[in-house]
Parts: structure tokens; C-alpha cells; sequence
């Protein structure tokens, strides 16, 4: 009779508990309802729901698995009323799969929504995300801006990402902030096609997905590797912000959201999951409907008082460049000599007038020295190569000398400054007059995001990124005189420019490329609309504020003309002086020759002058001055960043 008590009173209990969870269940559904709860902000933030270029408002994750109602991609309300039926009703054997465990975040939201409610909520114990919580438990966020990578496609606009930041250690008291954690979110390409890249990023056809790593890995990949200055902006979010921060990531980490170059990015996810993080937060509206990442850090810097602070991470480049002007014009001709041998021998043998030196002075060339390994060789040093080798060596012999090392603090100018940059858009309107008398309007739009006559705020010297840039003209046309039409001048999809400084220790090449269509014209037949890709390269000399490019530049052009095929090209030398007198005024100069592959004349010539002085960071008046062998113009436009 005993067993037979038994199972009664565990079938009983059973019972009672299932009739217990079933009325809770009836009590949150009749709340969801009655107060709307489908209809919240942060729900929807949650649920990543947004207009999109239609104005139709639905959720921006691709993952069917991310919703529980069957249109819960499309019905927030309903997806909130499958999503609790799940917390009070789910039967998923791991109790990891169970929906408080994938969905923490829309958990603890929906508790302090109903906290009130006197019921018994199904909390569960989370081996894996507890784990995962655990791990990137923190106090406060920044988000951190990485610098421009013109070596990579993915990189040229910079990234942004959050850090999570821990709390001071208990055995020190001090914050190690390179055991933090960094939320990121990218692209899983499957490309270094540059072509490809730009393809199927413009058009969402990457899987974008959401990773927890270590800071230490995004400062070595980032700050050694690729020598890029990182910005650090922590963030007026409280702990509870954090907390839901990082459970949002946790449901978001198995999800797919396509990756949109121009809207759904890097820094547009970083800002949503900080809106589904906290209700207060609200930054997507600020900005335009396509998102740049130095455009995201200025918005959050002028439009918000989100940031409490920021801090500056230079890159070894910077680090290594301090040190060098440190140094005796003695000091870094011995460093030079050191920095030589290690692309023709797998010793370092120290100069005579190294070794005679004060230990003080050996220790600033070391120091220097090794700074100049990590930036000129980091991918080789991190991979335990030859140079990493040389190094450890060099490491040995600093440790003889009993002086630690001079403290590198480098405090960046404004200019430099990333949340201080001009807009990257930026509207022009103008006049252009020729030699043959004919006078035009002119109407630009550049869509982002610096060339080097710009305001020179936020932007490296050395680099001009340009996309999607429309020139138009109205005013005579060539075929029919008496008429008068609009005319696209140019259209550069994509226009890049690297003019780094070439030096002895740093050989570093200069390039440009430019795909877009341009209005050719030509002696040989009226202007026409063409194809074009247009690569440069060669060096560039630095000589103070003046910078002289050379190059050897050739290009393919396709249209409607009298060549063979439509098809021609051309190549030949250019030579490009740039000179920035300040932030807000700058000149360039550029001569071409092009030997072309076509027409009766084949030899082309083009010289350009060109000047932009800028009442500020959002006006500017730019006047340029080109002669193309057979046509002169002059123009001057006004332009608005925006």
C-alpha cells in the first residue's frame, strides 16, 4: 500500500504544480494583453524591429529560429504571447534549450514588466549562458572606433564595437583593461575579392553574426597588425543596462542578420543592441538612413550625452614614431643600420658606435628598436617567424640594461580627433566656364567620406575615401548647341587614394583606384559616358606640410566610342603635390601624362590645379582650375557637409 501512497501524492503534486504554472500562465497572458506589453519599445528593440527602405516595420533577424510564433518576424504581439507560453510552457528536455535559457534578455524584461503580478515565475539554472554571463560581467561599456584600413575593403570607412568593461581587480584595485571583453559584429565573408567584397556587401548577401572576444585579440589585430589607432567612448549605461546588454548579445550569438554595407553594419548593430539594452537610449534616429561608422561616433559625441568620457589607444606605429623623434640624429642612424640587417641576416650585430654608447642611450635605440619589429613585422612576430626570432634577442639584450623604459603618453590634437570630423555626406553647387565659351551649373553629391581637400578634422592626411560621388552639369550640349540638358560628369562607385610617406626605414608604397563612369571627351568624337577603372602607383615624399606623389597610373575605359570593341585604355606617369596650409585650407596640384591605346591623337596630357578653403566643418568653397590638352575649365562650387 505504501508505493501505491507514494504515486499518489507525486501524481498530486504534479498536478498541482501543473495546474499552478497553467493559472500563472492564464495571469501573464490576460497582463501581456491588457497592458499592451506587445506594443513596447524596448520589446521591439529586442526583437530588432524596424522600418526598412519601405517603411514596412519588421524584424531585421533572418534566423527562423529567433521567434517562436510562426509570424513573429512580422508580429511582435504575438511573438510576446508565444514567447512567455514558452517560459511558462516550454518542455525542451536540455534544460539549456529552454526558452528562459535562449532568451534571457526577453526573460528579464518581461519579469520587470510584471513584477507586480504575484505568481511563480520558472526560473532556471543556465549552465551555458551563466557560464557566458560570468565571463563578460562588467560595470560599464565603451564603444570603441578603429581607425581607417585602406589595405582591406572591409575596413577603409573604420569599425566600431563595444567593450565590456570590468570592474577593478581585488587584487590591486586596478582596471586591466585588456581583460575586458568586446562585442563585435561582421560580416563572415567569403572573399578578399575587393570587387566581390563591395558586391555582395552593398546588396546584404554576407551572414552577419554577433561575437564575444577578448580585448587582447582586438588590440593586437588592430592596434599591431594592421597599425590602427583605436578610440575608446565609455558609455553613461547603468548595471542593469549592462546585464541586459549582455544577455541580448547571448540570445543574438546563434542568429543571422544579413550584413548591409550601407545600413545594417557594424556600427548600426552596435547601436540597436545598446537600444535593447536600455529603454532610454535612442540613437538609430539620429542618424541618416545609411551608416557610417565615423558618422556613429560623431552623433553619439554632438547629438547625445551618452558619452561620459573617451581615452586613446594609439597603435605601435604611433608608439614607434614617438620613440623615433626621441632619438640623436647618432641615435637613429644606429637604429637604421640595426633595422637594415634584419632583411639580410638572421643575426643582429650592434654597430661600433651602438656599443660604445651611454647605457641611457642604448636603451631609447632598444626600445625603439623594438617598437619598429612589432610595427614593421607584427603578423610575422605574432606567428613566431624569423623576425619574432630576432626580437626575442633583441628583448635579451634590452634586459641587460638595468633602465626601464621611457613612458610613451601621446595626446592627439583635436584634429585628429575622430568625434570631431566633418559629416561624411556633402551636397555642392556651382559654376563651370570652358574655353569655348560655354557656361554650366554644377550640382555634386558625394554619399561619404573625405577627400584630401577637406576639412582636415577626424581624417587621416594622407587618405581620400570616396563613394558613391555624382557630378552633374547643365548647360549646352555638345551635339545639339541651341539645346540645353543635364549631363552626369562623373560617377565614382568607389575612389581610393593612400598616400603614405615613403622613408628608408618605412618603404612604404603610395596607390589610387577608381571604379565608376566618367564623360570622356576627346578630340575624336563628342563626350560620351563610359566605364572606367582607373589604378596608380608609387611612392610618396613627405617634405613637411607638402607632400609629392609619383606614380605610374593606368586605366581601362568602356563606352560608346569610335575604338574597336568600345574598349581602349592608356598609361603613364603623374605627379600629384599636395599641401595642407591648415586644417580648413588646402591645395593640389596634379600633372598626367597617358599614352593612350586609341585615336588619332594619342599622346593625353591633364594638368589641374585646385584649391578648398573652409569656413568650417560644414561649409567650404572649393575653385578648380583643369586643362585637358585640347579643353580648359574653370569652376567654383560651394559645398555643404551634412
Amino acid at each position: 500500500m505504501r508505493w501505491i501512497f507514494t504515486a499518489f501524492v507525486l501524481i498530486f503534486g504534479a498536478s498541482q504544480e501543473a495546474f499552478s504554472a497553467s493559472a500563472d500562465w492564464d495571469l501573464v497572458l490576460k497582463a501581456i494583453r491588457e497592458r499592451h506589453l506587445g506594443e513596447e519599445r524596448q520589446w521591439h528593440k529586442l526583437l530588432h524591429f524596424e522600418k526598412d527602405f519601405f517603411h514596412v516595420r519588421e524584424s531585421q533577424i533572418d534566423s527562423d529560429s529567433f521567434f517562436y510564433s510562426p509570424v513573429g518576424r512580422k508580429n511582435p504581439a504575438l511573438e510576446l504571447e508565444a514567447t512567455a507560453q514558452n517560459f511558462f510552457r516550454g518542455e525542451a528536455s536540455d534544460v539549456n534549450d529552454r526558452a528562459q535559457c535562449r532568451f534571457p534578455a526577453r526573460y528579464r524584461w518581461l519579469k520587470g514588466q510584471l513584477k507586480d503580478l504575484k505568481i511563480q515565475w520558472p526560473d532556471l539554472s543556465c549552465e551555458r549562458y551563466d557560464a557566458f554571463a560570468k565571463g563578460l560581467q562588467g560595470e560599464s561599456v565603451s564603444l570603441v572606433f578603429s581607425s581607417y584600413y585602406m589595405n582591406n575593403p572591409s575596413s577603409a570607412f573604420g569599425h566600431t564595437f563595444l567593450r565590456i568593461n570590468k570592474k577593478p581587480s581585488e587584487k590591486d584595485g586596478q582596471r586591466h583593461e585588456l581583460l575586458d571583453y568586446g562585442l563585435n559584429y561582421a560580416a563572415d565573408t567569403d572573399t578578399n575579392n575587393a570587387f566581390l567584397y563591395g558586391f555582395k556587401g552593398l546588396f546584404g548577401m554576407f551572414p552577419g553574426t554577433f561575437r564575444a572576444i577578448p580585448y587582447y585579440y582586438k588590440v593586437r589585430e588592430y592596434n599591431n597588425a594592421e597599425s590602427r589607432d583605436l578610440w575608446e567612448y565609455e558609455l553613461r549605461l547603468g548595471p542593469e543596462a549592462v546585464t541586459m546588454l549582455v544577455a541580448h548579445v547571448w540570445e543574438l550569438g546563434p542568429a543571422q542578420i544579413d550584413y548591409w554595407y550601407l545600413t545594417e553594419n557594424c556600427s548600426y548593430h552596435m547601436l540597436s543592441i545598446l537600444e535593447a539594452a536600455d529603454p532610454t537610449v535612442d540613437v538609430l534616429s539620429q542618424l541618416d538612413q545609411y551608416v557610417i561608422p565615423a558618422d556613429t561616433v560623431r552623433v553619439l559625441w554632438t547629438k547625445t550625452d551618452l558619452v561620459k568620457s573617451f581615452s586613446y589607444r594609439p597603435s605601435v606605429r604611433e608608439v614607434f614614431f614617438v620613440r623615433w623623434n626621441r632619438l640623436t640624429n647618432s641615435e637613429k642612424d644606429q637604429l637604421s643600420k640595426m633595422a637594415h640587417q634584419l632583411t639580410v641576416q638572421d643575426e643582429i650585430i650592434y654597430p661600433e658606435e651602438f656599443l660604445k654608447s651611454p647605457a641611457a642611450s642604448q636603451a631609447r635605440v632598444l626600445d625603439a628598436f623594438i617598437d619598429f619589429i612589432d610595427f614593421r613585422y607584427s603578423k610575422e612576430v605574432q606567428e613566431a617567424g624569423r623576425e619574432g626570432q630576432l626580437k626575442m634577442r633583441v628583448l635579451g639584450k634590452r634586459s641587460e640594461i638595468e633602465l626601464a623604459p621611457e613612458a610613451v603618453t601621446i595626446t592627439p590634437p583635436q584634429e585628429e580627433q575622430p568625434h570631431l570630423a566633418h559629416p561624411s555626406g556633402r551636397w555642392g553647387v556651382g559654376v563651370k566656364h570652358d574655353t569655348a565659351d560655354r557656361d554650366y551649373l554644377l550640382l555634386s553629391h558625394r554619399f561619404a567620406l573625405h577627400d584630401r581637400l577637406d576639412p582636415a578634422w577626424g581624417y587621416p592626411r594622407y587618405s581620400q575615401i570616396s563613394f558613391f560621388d555624382l557630378d552633374f552639369s547643365y548647360g549646352e550640349s555638345y551635339a545639339e548647341p541651341d539645346r540645353k540638358k543635364i549631363d552626369l560628369e562623373n560617377f565614382s562607385a568607389f575612389e581610393l587614394i593612400s598616400a603614405s610617406e615613403w622613408t628608408s626605414l618605412f618603404p612604404e608604397n603610395s596607390w589610387r583606384f577608381k571604379l565608376g563612369l566618367e564623360r570622356t571627351q576627346n578630340e575624336n568624337f563628342n563626350p560620351v559616358h563610359e566605364a572606367v577603372v582607373r589604378l596608380g602607383y608609387g611612392w610618396t615624399f613627405g617634405l613637411g606640410k607638402f607632400d609629392l606623389t609619383a606614380q605610374l597610373q593606368g586605366e581601362v575605359h568602356y563606352g560608346s566610342t569610335l575604338s574597336e570593341n568600345n574598349l581602349w585604355g592608356g598609361a603613364g606617369p603623374l605627379v600629384d603635390l599636395h599641401y595642407q596650409i591648415n586644417s580648413y585650407w588646402a591645395l593640389e596640384a596634379l600633372a598626367q601624362y597617358r599614352r593612350d591605346s586609341s585615336w588619332d591623337r594619342q599622346d593625353y596630357l591633364k594638368t589641374q590645379i585646385q584649391t578648398q578653403w573652409s569656413f568650417n566643418k560644414t561649409w567650404g568653397l572649393r575653385a578648380v582650375y583643369r586643362n585637358q590638352r585640347f579643353l580648359e575649365e574653370t569652376s567654383l562650387q560651394l559645398l555643404n557637409y551634412y
